[in-house]
């Protein structure tokens, strides 16, 4: 690991817990150069280590998940407020990919879009249903045009 303050190459690790609330492990490193003492979070990394399974017919592809792509995503369904988008979008998309590596083993593309819909659902309902639209989880409505009849 490389010093946060002289950015000297070698650290050592003078104390590791597991993290309580998330998957992952905190470190306290000491610089053997200057001597400093700073902290590090470690966690897994869906784009690592997950393979995210779509299926197209008539065959199925996988690729690495992308928290890029994620954020992005987010980020699009925010087109309703700008600050949001901008501050938010990154956030959420760590709380999806956490969720992802807390709840399903091998995610696939419609798992990380449900996934993705909750969160959204908590945090802003116009944005979900924005993300909802555009990833297809809701069925669009078609309405009346004046005097024609609804069918039932």
């Amino acid at each position: 690991m490389i010093c946060v303050n002289c950015f000297h190459e070698k650290t050592r690790v003078t104390n590791s817990r597991p993290h309580k609330k998330q998957s992952g492990t905190w470190r306290r490193r000491q610089c053997e150069s200057c001597q400093t003492t700073f902290t590090t979070y470690e966690k897994a990394a869906l784009d690592e280590t997950v393979r995210i399974h779509y299926a197209s017919p008539p065959s199925t592809t996988t690729a690495a998940f992308s928290l890029s792509k994620l954020t992005l995503s987010i980020a699009a369904s925010f087109s309703h407020d700008r600050t949001a988008r901008q501050l938010h979008s990154l956030p959420l998309a760590e709380t999806v990919e956490q969720l992802l590596i807390s709840q399903v083993r091998h995610p696939s593309a419609d798992d990380i879009a449900a996934t993705t819909h909750q969160v959204l659902k908590r945090f802003d309902e116009l944005a979900a249903l924005h993300y909802a639209a555009s990833h297809g989880l809701v069925a669009p409505t078609r309405r009346r045009g004046p005097g024609r009849p609804s069918i039932k």
